[in-house]
């Protein structure tokens, strides 16, 4: 996973953290695939744990991106409460340790960083 300027040659980019690792993609993406995205996005309009884990999350990936860079939009560029993409939850997640959605995500992709490591 790198971390990727929130402006790139003068425009915005909603991806404050892009996920490198090839098995990681592929496995998150049979997970979106899945229709996995509005089970999630059901669970933000109904479990206020969730919920408020998420806004909590959306500001540490706020606070990290407007440090550079000041954007509207949250994780992804989407808005508040918004599950948009699962790969840039994952990686927030791996960074912060704090994202419900990349937590439930890694949860049912495993353990997608063996060896050989992901470069």
């Amino acid at each position: 996973m790198i971390e990727t300027a929130p402006l790139i040659d003068g425009l915005p980019f909603p991806t404050l953290f892009w996920l490198t690792c090839r098995r990681a993609s592929a496995a998150i993406g049979r997970l979106e695939s899945s229709g996995v995205m509005e089970t999630l996005r059901e669970r933000v309009r109904t479990d206020e744990v969730f919920a408020d884990a998420l806004r909590a999350a959306e500001a540490d990936y706020k606070l990290r991106r407007d440090a550079m860079h000041v954007l509207p939009g949250y994780i992804g560029g989407a808005p508040s409460g918004s599950v948009k993409c699962l790969h840039v939850h994952y990686a927030h997640h791996l960074v912060c340790g704090c994202n419900p959605v990349g937590a439930f995500t890694a949860e049912r992709i495993g353990d997608v960083h063996h060896l050989p490591k992901c470069v």
